[in-house]
């Protein structure tokens, strides 16, 4: 006669166990307890297999779903329990149901994942009632049924299961439907359980992958595998750029493969993803304590044997053997990043526009990386090829020291300045990413004989004509002197020069007669003495002299400052030049700066006398046309600036205003 009688009894909890475990499920992810359901199935089964191995087709996990009951189930056809089993394992919450098993079975235990007891608890976080109705595989056992909701009791009966195997039925509560939905399930599934060796079946669909890739050998796995892989892994419709495969023993035990992605643009730098898994299950995502800072583009995933499921951060930063992993993990990128970079150059320059910016911030975050990647930096020419600084310091021998390595932001900005250079045979590297600067520093301090300038921070002597001379007119004044006063006076709102007590002291020391000669020009205030130097009319400027005058002008801060240079090319009339020093410093600070900013705000502008423009700047400042000129003078500025930024709405109207008034003047 079936055993129909109700039994009622008190759960024995092992306290100093459970709790610290349920209380982190309690306060973190509640989609774990699919994961660990799915998880002691899969436990079930492996043992059932050992035990008959023929039986390994039949095996398979179903989970299904009736809304009306808000009810979530979770069948396999595993090893089934017993009632005694069930009290062991369930009832005594602390006790693992494979931990007996491996005593029996010890020479295979490696794939018993054996957390029953305490990963079945994980379910009442989403549930005010939970059945298990099981039967055993041994010959002539009777179905257990058992029910819990939530609290010390539950209820025993003869269960109705007819053929081997358990069935899990969750009683969601009531902020715990959304577990119903297909979609939410499916997630779960191919998150946690993607490749559990058995097939997980929702809906007659085989929801998991079942095989991870990593756990083959690199020899047997092939390339249209790992695309195929990183595709469905991610749901990625791009192929990825190229793979690594990770398998080892010793002195810890990964398997794993990175993928790195095709990178569109600077913002998907940190949308990559590594997923960790503990023998296929999965773990965590979020992998800062164990792949670099520098790596996170990456995807892939990597299998730790000996990382515990319920993994914490704290755990995860102390642990040793994960700063082992980390380390390998960077030797391993830098180790495959050298090989293709020896024995297929052409391939590395072809990846190196995707993977430039993650090794250049490898570069400056980890010494050991920086040490075995820096003699592979490569970047492109305005030659169109790409070279490593030894090869660029091979090809323009220099005298110098520290020799000069030229770069320009990109092919398409400084274009006149590139075009300069490469007439004179001078070889120009490209700078395209926002760290640049950080490595530019970060190079130099690691070389002493090298030094990064950017071809629009000084002029080149060979870009000039240095034999020069310039005629006095009557007033004991060059053009570049009057070019000079030109620029300064339209280009800024406000010049003065200011000296401090001690500095004009110091200057009416050495030139005692402008005492006299400047008294009408000049205004003090709080022991500051102010000269405006473009007031003192040529009369006054020829009698003090001109190192006293040039000596004013020095003093002088002005926004926009104006250097006159003769350009061997004679088509272009001014460009503009900015300190190398302060624009790295200020692209450095743009990097933590939250709100927009004009870095150009400051510069400097190399006009050209030899240009015709400028000559007929010149032409109105003699026919006395202040209009005109103030106009051709900011629009050759703006004309400048053009190579160096790109306008805004407002500066780009202007700019065509002037363009068009400048047309109208053509006759």
């Amino acid at each position: 006669m079936p055993d129909t009688q109700t039994k009622t009894g008190k759960l024995s909890i092992h306290t100093e166990n459970i709790f610290p475990i349920i209380k982190k499920w309690l306060y973190s992810e509640h989609d774990i307890f699919l994961r660990e359901l799915i998880s002691n199935s899969i436990d079930a089964m492996n043992k059932r297999k050992m035990i008959d191995p023929e039986i390994e087709k039949e095996l398979k996990i179903e989970i299904k779903v009736n809304k009306k009951k808000n009810s979530l189930q979770v069948v396999d056809y595993g090893i089934g329990m017993s009632a005694t089993e069930i009290k062991k394992y369930i009832n005594q919450i602390a006790f693992s149901g494979a931990e007996d098993f491996i005593n029996k079975y010890r020479d295979k235990q490696t794939s018993i994942i054996g957390h029953f007891g305490l990963g079945f608890y994980s379910t009442f976080m989403v549930a005010d009632k939970v059945a298990i109705d099981s039967l055993s595989h041994r010959k002539g056992s009777k179905a257990a049924y058992w029910e819990c909701q939530g609290e010390t009791e539950y209820e025993m009966k003869e269960g109705k299961r007819k053929v081997p195997g358990t069935t899990v039925t969750v009683f969601l509560n009531k902020d715990s439907r959304g577990y119903l939905e297909d979609a939410k399930i499916k997630e779960l599934i191919e998150r946690y359980s993607n490749f559990m060796p058995y097939p997980i079946e929702f809906n007659k669909e085989i929801i998991n992958q079942k095989e991870a890739l990593w756990l083959r050998k690199p020899k047997d796995v092939s390339d249209q595998e790992y695309k195929d892989f990183y595709k469905s892994l991610f749901h990625e419709y791009t192929d990825p750029l190229f793979w690594i495969h990770l398998n080892v023993d010793f002195p810890f035990n990964l398997k794993g493969i990175l993928y790195f992605p095709q990178i569109k643009n600077q913002l998907s730098i940190n949308q990559g993803k590594v997923k960790l898994y503990c023998n296929n299950v999965f773990v965590a995502d979020d992998l800062k304590q164990i792949i670099p800072e520098f790596l996170l583009l990456l995807r892939g995933g990597i299998d730790i044997p000996d990382i515990p499921l319920n993994v914490s951060r704290s755990f995860l930063q102390s642990d040793q053997q994960v700063q082992k992993i980390t380390q390998y993990i960077i030797k391993k990128i830098a180790d495959s990043l050298k090989d293709i970079f020896k024995s297929d150059r052409k391939k590395f320059e072809e990846l190196w526009e995707n993977i430039h910016h993650f090794i250049k911030y490898g570069i400056l975050t980890e010494e050991k990386f920086s040490e075995m990647m820096l003699d592979m930096i490569v970047f492109k020419t305005n030659n169109g090829d790409y070279v490593t600084l030894k090869e660029y310091q091979t090809r323009n021998k220099s005298k110098e020291k520290p020799a000069k390595i030229y770069y320009a932001a990109s092919e398409n900005l400084q274009v006149s300045y590139l075009r300069l250079m490469k007439e004179q045979g001078l070889e120009v590297i490209f700078a395209n990413s926002i760290i640049d600067s950080h490595l530019f520093q970060h190079l130099e301090m690691k070389n002493k004989d090298v030094s990064f300038v950017r071809i629009d921070s000084e002029i080149n002597e060979n870009l000039i004509e240095e034999d020069k001379k310039e005629l006095l007119d009557a007033s004991n004044r060059t053009v570049s002197e009057k070019i000079k006063e030109i620029f300064d006076k339209v280009l800024n709102e406000k010049i003065e020069a200011s000296f401090n007590k001690d500095d004009y002291a110091s200057f009416i020391k050495k030139h005692p007669e402008t005492i006299n000669s400047l008294s009408s020009y000049i205004r003090t205030e709080n022991d500051f003495t102010y000269i405006k130097p473009y007031d003192i009319p040529p009369p006054v400027r020829e009698k003090i002299g001109k190192d006293a005058y040039h000596e004013i002008l020095d003093k002088t801060h002005l926004n926009i400052k104006t250097e006159v240079k003769y350009l061997k090319a004679k088509n272009i009339p001014a460009m503009i030049m900015f300190n190398e020093f302060m624009r790295r410093f200020q692209e450095m600070n743009y990097l933590y700066q939250q709100d927009d900013f004009d870095m150009l705000k400051n510069h400097t502008i190399i006009v050209n006398p030899d240009n015709k423009t400028i000559k007929k700047i010149l032409e109105f400042k003699e026919q006395n046309k202040q209009e005109k000129l103030e106009l051709l003078v900011k629009f050759v500025h703006e004309l400048a600036l053009l190579e160096q930024k790109s306008f805004n709405g407002d500066e780009l109207h202007a700019f065509v205003e002037k363009a068009n008034k400048i047309l109208a003047m053509i006759k």
